[in-house]
């Protein structure tokens, strides 16, 4: 779900930033006997290179770790007194905290690139998944697991119910994942048709935290048609996670296109 998002936005973190850390010291080793012929821009340039590859791959962990493993092994290696964490020079003093300023800034921009192409790989998820549902509304086949299913598949989520019916005589017709995940509603987020959560009012809560808001353990949406609630959709997570704006659209999305869709899923599983 939203922790699988953040990891993989954040790539192999811990692999990547010891990566980057082992990168800087070979770099500091190998450049050190000709560090009185080669141009020093020329070794920073390398050591960025290691820092963007990492934050690039590993996430922004990884890019800070390899930001500051470049700024100490270039300052031990190549800044005078040599073999020492000590700089005897103002431009030296310079340098190493440029190296290590441009590499946060490129370990920060490597994450928002990941970031992107991760949203982006997730929207082509919620396309295809909407398209299965679409055709399998117009093959008759049982369009609530289908999504359930792909739903589980897409947020790697733990358990994901669809119901059928009015609140007060509802009918459970897709029950995926581990049944024995508790589905306690009341402690459940839950989100309008537009994918924002619901505060106890029934309103959307305001501010600069509405990114985010907070860890939940699921997600509850009802299905709507004509303005009458027809069931719900109920996702659980394995875990309290973060719910980004991108999996909030998915399961808002899904649940208008189950929500438009009835029939054989009911019938066949009542």
């Amino acid at each position: 779900m939203a922790g699988r998002f953040t990891k993989e936005i954040d790539g192999e973190g811990v692999a990547w930033a010891a990566a980057g850390f082992v990168a800087s010291l070979l770099i500091g080793v190998v450049v050190e006997p000709f560090r009185g012929t080669v141009g020093l821009e020329n070794v920073a340039l390398s050591y960025l290179l290691v820092v963007v590859v990492a934050a690039a791959v590993g996430g922004r962990a990884a890019g800070l770790i390899s930001a500051l493993s470049a700024a100490l092994s270039y300052d031990f290696f190549l800044t005078t007194p040599y073999h020492s964490l000590r700089i005897d020079s103002v431009a030296q003093v310079i340098t190493v905290a440029l190296l290590f300023g441009t590499g946060l800034v490129a370990s920060l921009a490597g994450r928002a690139r990941r970031r992107q192409t991760v949203e982006a790989d997730t929207q082509a998820g919620i396309i295809h998944l909407l398209n299965t549902i679409t055709r399998a509304a117009a093959a008759g086949e049982d369009t609530d697991r289908v999504a359930a299913e792909g739903i589980f598949t897409l947020l790697d989520a733990r358990r994901v119910v669809i119901r059928r019916g009015d609140p007060d005589n509802e009918v459970v017709v897709a029950d995926i994942g581990e049944p024995e995940a508790p589905l306690d509603v009341g402690r459940l987020t839950h989100l309008d048709a537009d994918g924002h959560i619901l505060d106890g009012r029934l309103r959307p809560p305001r501010g600069p935290m509405v990114r985010w808001v907070r860890p939940s353990q699921g997600a509850v949406l009802e299905l709507v048609q004509h303005r009458r609630p027809v069931g719900r959709l109920i996702v659980t997570f394995r875990q309290g996670e973060w719910m980004p704006p991108i999996i909030r659209l998915a399961l808002a999305t899904v649940a208008h296109a189950l929500a438009t869709t009835t029939g054989p899923a009911v019938s066949h599983d009542q």
